[in-house]
């Protein structure tokens, strides 16, 4: 496992080397117009913008894709050495360790605070209600145990230091705020931006509350993650953030947001959230303010997606131990569909694989189980195997009435209708027709001497 540096820095230089950054030197505006650059970036590379009006902190988009991720965390770039990288953060966490003197904290501010004068915060969607923050990684304490949550929410800034939370009441988040109330305490956070991909995808792992997410990034780097010690909360941020908001809940103060948008590309309406009083802002020396473009676009889906295919792939590997792989596609928003390949299953463990997979993640809606000969990464291959292997009235199953999760884009009554859809090999099955995979790889090792010119 490789040793790589754990800030966006880090990732922003390995990506340079690559060749994928794409710098933007016309003035933009926060305002709907940095968002539709973004949307319209061709190549997936990361996005650096040099010049934004009004302002002089530079932002960064697009900066998760499955290449650049591969790329930041040192790792090849196949689906494979994906989840083992993000397996190995949450089978091996280390815990983090506190630095003092940290670069995120090379500026500090606890005074004249302005949020939207201070940094490039941008609005993205015309029915929304305005400026959100959508790359925070907010980190608080349980207020009996003292253990970290860390966790990635939207906020929508409501004036000069205030900040409005979105998170539903089954996150653990939320569990925290209640258990602070109960017993009459303030629960702090402290909202770090411009994060390396590792800590952006473990800050979404699907695990139980009391874990640490942080110690899963210390795992994937193969080093723990390095903290720095809040300055007016007791909570700590990754010590190379370019910016950290501190800030404290309201108690008993709820903003009615309005239309926002979700990962399925609509608008909905979640009524209340909770409001967070902001105490200081710290940020490195010429900072770089961080944007994910939320709805439905792949950044969003993305990060999203590495998180919950990995736990995925870990519960479905205690129901059936021939998993091979498992990939959440883009094509179902990064959340609803997974896709999942056994090595060699025994009759019945499709079945009993989808079902462990919609266990564990309410967002999933639609498995299909092929075997390991398919490339679950590649959609036509994917399938094929439907095309090929599936026989519609015994390898199709429905289960209706699921209770699902609030974001579900078509929920009715709090529930939704689950598919399985198995597309394995019968024994019985043809034979695929296939040249011989020596001579395929000979031909791919040797392929500048065909001297091919396109």
């Amino acid at each position: 496992m490789n040793t790589i540096g754990q800030d966006m820095r880090d990732a922003l230089q390995s990506l340079t080397e690559i060749g994928r950054v794409t710098k933007v030197n016309g003035q933009v505006d926060v305002n709907f117009e940095l968002a539709a650059v973004l949307a319209q970036c061709p190549g997936r590379s990361a996005v650096i913008f040099e010049n934004i009006k009004d302002h002089t902190v530079k932002a960064v988009g697009n900066l998760v894709d499955r290449e650049n991720f591969a790329r930041a965390c040192g790792i090849e770039n196949t689906l494979e050495a994906s989840l083992n990288y993000i397996k190995n953060g949450i089978e091996n966490p280390l815990v983090p360790v506190l630095v003092e003197n940290a670069p995120c904290r090379e500026v500090i501010k606890t005074e004249n605070i302005d949020i939207l004068r201070d940094l490039p915060i941008t609005t993205f969607f015309e029915k929304e209600a305005g400026h959100y923050i959508t790359a925070g990684v907010v980190v608080a304490k349980d207020p009996e145990t003292g253990k970290r949550n860390v966790s990635m929410n939207r906020l929508l800034v409501l004036g000069p230091d205030k900040l409005m939370i979105g998170m539903s009441p089954s996150h653990h988040l939320y569990r925290l705020l209640e258990k602070a109330r109960n017993l009459g305490k303030t629960l702090e956070v402290s909202i770090s931006i411009g994060n390396h991909p590792a800590v952006l995808v473990a800050a979404n792992a699907y695990v139980n509350l009391g874990y640490d997410e942080f110690e899963i990034a210390g795992g994937m780097f193969n080093e723990p993650l390095q903290l720095s010690p809040g300055v007016t909360v007791d909570v700590e941020a990754p010590k190379g953030s370019e910016i950290v908001i501190e800030a404290e809940f309201i108690p008993d103060e709820l903003h009615q947001e309005g239309l926002v948008s979700e990962f399925h590309g609509m608008y909905v309406d979640y009524g209340k959230s909770p409001v967070l009083r902001v105490k200081a802002i710290t940020h490195r020396h010429n900072p770089f303010y961080q944007v994910i473009l939320p709805g439905r676009y792949y950044e969003h889906f993305l990060i999203g997606a590495m998180a919950i295919e990995t736990t995925s792939f870990l519960k479905i590997r205690e129901a059936v131990p021939s998993v091979k792989e498992a990939v959440i596609t883009e094509g179902g928003m990064g959340r609803c569909h997974l896709v999942i390949s056994l090595s060699n299953p025994k009759p019945g463990e499709g079945q009993k694989a989808a079902f462990a997979a919609f266990a564990h993640c309410n967002l999933v809606k639609q498995v299909i189980v092929v075997n390991d000969d398919i490339n679950v990464n590649d959609p036509v291959d994917v399938e094929w195997a439907i095309a090929a292997r599936m026989k519609a009235h015994r390898d199709i199953f429905m289960i209706p009435g699921v209770r699902a999760d609030r974001a579900e884009a078509v929920v009715e009554d709090g529930t939704v209708t689950k598919i399985g859809i198995i597309a394995l090999r019968e024994e019985t099955a043809l034979p695929k027709a296939e040249i011989p995979n020596d001579v395929m790889d000979k031909v791919k090792s040797q392929w500048d001497t065909y001297q091919v010119k396109l």
